[in-house]
């Protein structure tokens, strides 16, 4: 079950689990379907349409009164940046299934440990002084005001958001079942395309990495 608080009334997510993950090492087949959806982001990047969803993420992100610049970018942008370079990250087939259809797609997506949550996910507001790390060399992230996804024994433990996940919160080679959140603003241009990207992004996983 998810919950969004009632001040988050311009946010809409799409959210899908997926059970039994591999960690078996990438195949060829993954290989150049990595390379195939590489080639579509770099196309789908100069379309006005891509560059439409960039935006709308930002403004969500803004609505909050978090500013997404910096280091703290929605995590697509950064994806897009890797693109350009030819460094495109490939980090674990599930992983790497999200961050195609990330970069593809122009919306964040958080993939986060199942185990992690309770029954319940709440996405709420950072609250001041709330931080978390996101990566092995300890950097952390400041909340405030970003989007988070809640978990844990309370459900107010932050593990995700459209930025950065959290160490707490990310894969490893013992993790069996992963939820997926993708975040989007809530209007109607924005319902179709997120289901959409969301059931892309599941039936890759389910491919690829299970």
């Amino acid at each position: 079950m998810i919950a969004i608080e009632n001040q988050l009334d311009y946010l809409q997510v799409a959210v899908f689990e997926v059970d039994g993950l591999s960690h078996q090492p990438s195949t060829p087949q993954f290989d150049r379907w990595v390379e195939q959806q590489c080639q579509e982001a770099i196309r789908e990047k100069a379309t006005e349409a891509w560059e439409a969803r960039r935006e709308a993420v930002r403004a969500l992100l803004r609505q909050g009164g978090f500013k997404p610049s910096g280091r703290s970018k929605p995590a697509q942008e950064y994806l897009a940046r890797c693109l350009d370079e030819s460094k495109f990250p490939r980090v674990h087939p599930a992983v790497d299934c999200l961050n195609a259809i990330s970069v593809r797609s122009g919306i964040p997506i958080s993939m986060l440990d199942r185990d992690a949550f309770s029954d319940r996910m709440l996405i709420r507001l950072g609250k001041p002084g709330e931080s978390y790390v996101f990566n092995s060399v300890g950097q952390e992230l400041d909340l405030e005001n970003l989007i988070v996804v809640c978990g844990g024994s309370d459900e107010q433990k932050p593990l995700g958001t459209p930025v950065k996940d959290s160490m707490a919160g990310k894969i490893d080679k013992t993790v069996s079942r992963i939820v997926c959140i993708l975040y989007a603003p809530r209007d109607g241009d924005s319902a179709l395309w997120l289901e959409q990207w969301a059931l892309l992004l599941q039936t890759s996983i389910e491919q690829f990495a299970t």
